[in-house]
């Protein structure tokens, strides 16, 4: 009497236990469906925000050609006013609630330190680097409060030679005991963050330096008109501009042309700083640095482009990195 009822415990269970397993598999359909319709949908929106983005590179070139008729270039330019975020609605409904916005704004590389400068070699002896991007560079150092050693480390870094820079420098030797080993660029930089392959160089230190030096081809000039406090006072060796950046802003807002230009900037100067600065500075600039955000919805996507006007009425994207420095 006892066995149909031992039956239908049993298929019960075993109706529990299909009913688990289709459940199991319900939810795994629905959201694997779910992770691919995202998944789908954040691929778009990239590619959205990526041709937005080249559509403010094409914004940003038409203003600096048009920027080209001026002979020096200025902070108080239409290239360096950062203008509201634009809202993106779609083309079919112009008046319609914004998909998301787009923002650039540029900024002059050449008011920076060059790194790629400690390769161009000493006029006087070409088998060593001229002194005179060395000491400027080792002020810039000490107002950023790094130490000076990493002038001599970066330009063996730099260059092409495996000759060791007395006392400071390293080669492959030091770069092949690290974990894991590697070798020296021997090449110019294509971006400040190779600084982070120095050994033990470090986040805070290239946080401190950053905002002051760049990579750009070797043998291109510091911009007097829109370079920082510090990289004026590394030039003159005085401390006049950091300390008064203040005015400096205020004067450059104000002023019709470049502040402090050239003849300014040399005036305090004694005749031997004078020599040493000749021909590393100038009052216009070729080389700009895009940051362009769009936001689509949920999705940020954030380019930095180098364009290089150098060269005729042609503006041309020379590196691209995504949200990354």
């Amino acid at each position: 009497m006892n066995a149909p009822a031992r039956q239908r415990g049993v298929a019960l269970i075993i109706a529990l236990v299909l009913m688990a397993l289709a459940t199991i598999l319900a939810v795994k359909v629905g959201f694997g469906g779910y992770v691919e319709r995202k998944r789908t949908t954040s691929m778009l929106a990239a590619e959205q925000a990526y041709q937005f983005a080249m559509g403010a590179e094409a914004l940003a070139a038409d203003v600096l050609i048009q920027d080209l008729q001026n002979s020096q270039t200025t902070l108080a330019g239409p290239w360096a006013q950062t203008p509201p975020p634009i809202p993106l609605r779609p083309p079919n409904d112009p008046e319609g609630e914004p998909l998301g916005t787009l923002q650039g704004s540029l900024e002059d590389q050449e008011g920076l330190f060059n790194l790629n400068n400690l390769l161009i070699p000493d006029p006087k002896d070409m088998n060593k680097p001229d002194p005179r991007y060395l000491e400027l560079f080792k002020r810039i150092l000490d107002h950023a409060k790094v130490d000076e050693k990493w002038a001599q480390m970066i330009r063996d870094w730099i260059d092409a030679d495996s000759d060791v820079s007395f006392p400071d420098g390293a080669e492959d030797a030091v770069y092949n005991s690290q974990t894991p080993p590697y070798l020296t660029g021997n090449w110019p930089m294509l971006s400040t963050s190779e600084l982070l392959s120095l050994p033990d160089f470090g986040l805070e230190n290239y946080r401190r330096l950053a905002p002051y030096v760049t990579a750009l081809p070797p043998g291109t000039p510091i911009n007097v008109c829109t370079a920082p406090g510090w990289v004026l006072d590394s030039i003159t060796g005085h401390d006049e501009f950091t300390k008064n950046l203040e005015f400096l802003d205020k004067s450059r807002k104000s002023a019709n042309g470049c502040f402090p230009d050239t003849q300014t900037l040399a005036r305090d100067m004694s005749a031997v700083q004078k020599q040493a600065v000749q021909n590393l500075l100038s009052e216009k600039s070729d080389y700009f640095r895009l940051t362009t955000i769009v936001t689509l919805g949920t999705t940020e996507f954030t380019l930095y482009s180098l364009l290089s006007r150098k060269g005729g009425n042609r503006v041309t994207p020379i590196l691209r990195s995504f949200g990354t420095t």
